[in-house]
C-alpha cells in the first residue's frame, strides 16, 4: 500500500474552532501567538468531512500523522495525541510524527495546507489542502481513491478493491465536466494540469467499465 501522511492543523483540525473557545482575556494575552495557549489543541473540532475521509482512505493507504507542534507550547504534543485518540481511536496509534522538517519523511503523499516546515519539499506528492485544486475533503478523497487504481495494473486486484458507488459516480461526473472545459477550449492557468487529470480519470473510468463488465454497453473515453 502507498504511504499517506496527514497534517493536522487546518487539514484534519479546524484551528479557528479552538480560538473561538478562548476567553477575550486569553486572546489578548497571547495575541499574535495563539498557538502557544496551553491546551488550545484539545479544544479544536474536526474539519468538515475530515473524519469520514480518513475512514474511507484507511481502506486503501498506509496512513500516518505528520504534524508540527509549536516550540513554546509544552502541551501541544500531548493534546494532539489526545485529539487523535478521541476522534480515531487506535487508528493512528504509534503512527504519529511531530517535526518541523517534514521533507525528511519518506512517503508517497502528504496532505498539508501550507508549504512551511518542509511540506513543499516533501519527497512524494504534496497535496495542498484548501488550494484551488484541493479545496475540501471531498475533492482530496476523490483524487486519492482514483490514484489507488494506478498502484497496480492487475485488474483482478482492481476488481477486489472497495470503491463506493458514490465515488465512482462523482469521478465520472468530474471527468465529464473536465471534458466540457476542454471542448470549449478554455484557456486557464491550470490548462496543462487539467489535461493530466483528465487523462488519469479517463484511464480510471475505462478500468471501472472493464471491471464492471459494462464495456460492451458504454463507449470508452478516448485517451
Amino acid at each position: 500500500m502507498k504511504k499517506l501522511f496527514f497534517d493536522m492543523d487546518g487539514v484534519l483540525v479546524d484551528f479557528q474552532s479552538g480560538i473561538d473557545k478562548l476567553s477575550d482575556d486569553v486572546k489578548k494575552e497571547y495575541e499574535g501567538r495563539l498557538d502557544e495557549v496551553p491546551g488550545i489543541f484539545s479544544l479544536m473540532e474536526p474539519m468538515p468531512g475530515a473524519i469520514e475521509a480518513v475512514n474511507t482512505l484507511s481502506e486503501h493507504y498506509d496512513m500516518y500523522i505528520l504534524s508540527t507542534a509549536p516550540w513554546k507550547n509544552t502541551t501541544a504534543y500531548s493534546d494532539k495525541l489526545a485529539w487523535l485518540t478521541h476522534h480515531f481511536g487506535d487508528l493512528f496509534k504509534k503512527r504519529v510524527m511531530i517535526t518541523h522538517c517534514k521533507n525528511l519523511c519518506d512517503g508517497d503523499y502528504l496532505i498539508n495546507d501550507r508549504a512551511k516546515n518542509g511540506a513543499s519539499e516533501f519527497p512524494g506528492e504534496w497535496i495542498q489542502f484548501g488550494s484551488e485544486r484541493y479545496p475540501d475533503w471531498e475533492e482530496v478523497t476523490r483524487y486519492l481513491i482514483s490514484e489507488t487504481f494506478f498502484h497496480d495494473e492487475d485488474d483482478e486486484k482492481i476488481n477486489s478493491r472497495k470503491v463506493t458507488h458514490l465515488l465512482v459516480e462523482q469521478t465520472i461526473n468530474t471527468l465529464d465536466a473536465y471534458m466540457e472545459v476542454l471542448n470549449a477550449q478554455c484557456d486557464t492557468e491550470f490548462a496543462d494540469e487539467l489535461k493530466e487529470r483528465i487523462l488519469n480519470l479517463s484511464r480510471l473510468t475505462n478500468k471501472w467499465l472493464d471491471v464492471s463488465g459494462e464495456q460492451s454497453e458504454t463507449e470508452y473515453y478516448d485517451i
